[in-house]
């Protein structure tokens, strides 16, 4: 397996699905590595194998030192052979500028790791030290792709997510060429998610209007609460007209209790047993109980709905500082990788195999 198989399958460690598999085995990161690092090593050899695991941790402590720095807890590094490593996040970021933070971090400190290999080639006349720069400049100018979920396309998000459009083009388009199946299902998961987004945006005047009425709907539910009738003649009127499924649930989890108590009453009234005092605090308490689960949810609904509308705002000063470290970070990446293959292609040893 080559060096973009490798890079192929670090991606594939980065999809979220993956986080559940760290879970379910429950890998530390000590464990993980040796593991790892023995199975490179047994494909490789065990300079290439600690070269790239060395490459990958980097690349992942970069990340986590972003989320730290923005108090972002994080689980444990993970590696997982031909899956590269992660480091899963147990909140999500506040916006999109904290997000590119993040995901910056990672290539950036993927850049710093392999520049200690130009001394050490310039030192020792290697040509490791260069495939080291190769290795390296390759699994985080590919990161740097802007489409999600690589590091770019979550930098690129506090741009504009337009970019994306641009990223699942160039990826394609490799794809395409080299018949890559890893660069085709990350342009689906890409994809997937650009139209997640567009959705959402989509339907965001609608959702800001539905939570202005569900909490106007609240307030009424609450006012008319003692009333069974009045309390269903309300929800006759609005449940055609929720969209979310989760408080379309409650409200008509909420009308069928209320027709239970009511035939409950009602057989009580001809056996001749109905306590009113006692039913009516029942009553209250499971409709009281019902009502705060509607109150919650729709305030969830409100955040959400808060969280898609303010997510991907940035002011231009932001939008322009994090264009121009982006393409400064693929600018001093392209320049490294060329210049590992300049160290390659003219050393001695490699001309050798080249020309037998």
């Amino acid at each position: 397996m080559g060096v973009l198989s490798t890079i192929g399958v670090f991606l594939l460690g980065k999809l979220k699905f993956v986080l559940v598999i760290f879970k379910i085995l429950k890998l530390h990161t000590l464990l993980s590595m040796l593991i790892s690092l023995g199975t490179y090593a047994l494909i490789f050899g065990w300079k290439f194998a600690v070269a790239l695991i060395y490459l990958l941790f980097v690349h992942e402590m970069g990340h986590a030192y972003a989320a730290k720095r923005i108090k972002l807890p994080v689980s444990p590094a993970v590696f997982i052979p031909f899956m590269g490593a992660v480091i899963g996040l147990k909140e999500l970021p506040k916006n999109a500028k904290d997000e590119g933070f993040v995901a910056y971090m990672g290539p950036l400190f993927g850049l710093l790791s392999f520049l200690p290999a130009i001394p050490m080639y310039l030192y020792t006349n290697e040509p490791f030290w260069g495939l080291l720069i190769i290795l390296g400049a390759m699994i985080n100018l590919f990161n740097l792709i802007p489409i999600t979920p690589l590091d770019g396309g979550r930098i690129a998000a506090g741009i504009s997510t337009k970019l994306w459009g641009l990223g699942i083009i160039l990826l394609l388009t490799y794809s395409v060429i080299h018949l890559s199946f890893m660069g085709f299902f990350i342009v689906i998961i890409g994809s997937m998610e650009w139209y997640k987004i567009y959705k959402k945006q989509k339907s965001l005047n609608h959702d800001k209007r539905e939570v202005q009425q569900l909490e106007q709907l609240v307030v009424q539910l609450k006012q008319q609460a003692n009333h069974f009738e009045s309390v269903q003649e309300i929800l006759r009127k609005v449940l055609w007209k929720i969209s979310n499924q989760e408080i379309s649930k409650i409200l008509n989890t909420l009308n069928s209790e209320i027709e239970k108590m009511k035939k409950d009453i009602y057989l009580q009234q001809l056996n001749g047993t109905l306590t009113i005092s006692l039913q009516d605090s029942n009553d209250n308490q499971l409709i009281s109980g019902i009502l705060s689960q509607l109150e919650e949810k729709v305030l969830k609904f409100k955040k959400e709905v808060q969280k898609t509308k303010n997510y991907y705002k940035t002011d231009t000063r932001t939008k322009l500082q994090l264009f121009l470290i982006y393409i400064g970070l693929v600018i001093g990446l392209s320049i490294s990788y060329f210049y590992g293959n300049e160290i390659l292609s003219n050393h001695p040893e490699i001309q050798k195999l080249l020309n037998r």
